[in-house]
């Protein structure tokens, strides 16, 4: 991950123009991998999806908590959208995230659409499905998403959407430490008091703490650590720790039962602390173009594995191949695929949005584009 916006209002300039942090693609990419490999070795075999079952012992528990990807990857998203939105003015962050996020979507889920298609499912996967993905929301045109793992888009761009709001306001790094005051407060209303889904939905309530939790550790990075930071990061782990919880009920898989609220909290302020300690340790020794690759497969890779490779490794064993050599090569299927649509798909198509967007950005008043001083 790296950025080239560097605000004039941050008071300590440890972070260079343009610095590039290998940990945090590192962290990515094993993210990922580890919600590969709980959907492979746990709930697809806990819902009957893969015609095997769920293995024992200790493999069965680090397949099961392989959800803790997705929190992760919550908080690496708060601290790389806090170090994006710097010095920007919202229109350009809006179309940025957007040519950042739709370009991998479209592919792999076209991609899986097909696949789908091909291999069979019991929900027929057609053209008006594929269609009303597109949007990323195709509840709202009666359709349901091509893969599982799209919900945690809409959390993605319900946050962008947020900090487009804060950043268009002037309000964002003039107020930041409020913002993530207030942000979790009504998340820890919500989870106690409040029984609202459309108040848990546009607050995000059970996944604020991941966002805001990175949001702080990026702030204290830059203006150095105050009781305040160290109040809302500790906040932040507690609140994190009810959205693991509510996470890991999977209620929907046979005979599961959620994590207690003490492994919940554990969990919570490991999530936090591992982005912590990519973000201020020294790089892992690896090369840069490696950790790179890793960072840039890993989105395609998180939306491509799930419902086709259930599909796979069904029809894998049907055919008499062993569940852990199908589940080992289909893991790497995926990853070479994932390179190749992040090469041949998703960059180019990223090119010709950012194109696109900066010819409609010079139809916008200036006005609207001057970043406010914060």
């Amino acid at each position: 991950m790296k950025s080239c916006a560097i605000s004039g209002h941050l008071r300590r300039m440890t972070i260079k123009p343009c610095e590039y942090y290998a940990n945090l693609d590192m962290i990515r990419f094993l993210a990922a991998l580890w919600v590969v490999f709980t959907h492979y070795g746990y709930i697809g075999p806990a819902k009957g999806l893969t015609g095997y079952g769920v293995p024992d012992g200790i493999a069965q528990t680090f397949f099961k908590f392989g959800f803790l990807g997705v929190p992760l990857f919550f908080v690496l998203s708060g601290f790389v959208i806090a170090h994006v939105s710097t010095g920007i003015a919202a229109p350009k962050f809006l179309v940025n995230r957007i040519a950042r996020l739709m370009p991998a979507f479209w592919s792999c889920m076209t991609i899986s659409a097909i696949l789908l298609v091909i291999l069979g499912t019991q929900e027929p996967i057609g053209f008006m499905v594929w269609a009303a993905n597109l949007i990323l929301l195709p509840q709202v045109l009666g359709q349901p998403f091509v893969d599982g793992v799209y919900w945690t888009l809409v959390y993605e761009f319900i946050f962008y959407a947020w900090m487009f709001a804060l950043l268009a306001t002037g309000l964002l790094h003039r107020h930041f430490l409020k913002i993530c005051a207030i942000w979790l407060s009504v998340s820890l209303i919500s989870i106690f008091l409040i029984d609202a889904r459309i108040v848990e939905f546009v607050f995000m309530t059970y996944y604020a703490g991941a966002f805001a939790s990175s949001l702080i550790i990026w702030h204290a990075y830059h203006n150095g650590w105050s009781k305040a930071h160290k109040l809302l990061l500790t906040l932040s782990v507690f609140s994190l720790g009810f959205g693991i919880q509510h996470l890991g009920t999977q209620g929907d898989i046979p005979n599961s039962v959620p994590p207690s609220l003490l492994v919940s909290m554990i969990c919570s302020a490991l999530c936090v602390g591992v982005v912590y300690a990519g973000v201020n340790a020294k790089d892992i020794p690896v090369k840069r173009s490696f950790a790179i690759a890793l960072g840039a497969i890993s989105y395609p890779l998180y939306l491509l594995h799930q419902e086709a490779g259930y599909a796979i490794l069904r029809h894998a064993g049907e055919a008499g191949i062993p569940p852990l050599l199908s589940g080992v090569v289909l893991t790497v299927f995926f990853i070479t695929l994932a390179y190749v649509v992040h090469l041949i798909f998703e960059k180019p198509i990223r090119k010709v949005l950012v194109k696109i967007s900066d010819a409609l950005l010079k139809l916008i008043p200036q006005k609207l584009q001057t970043v406010p001083v914060e």
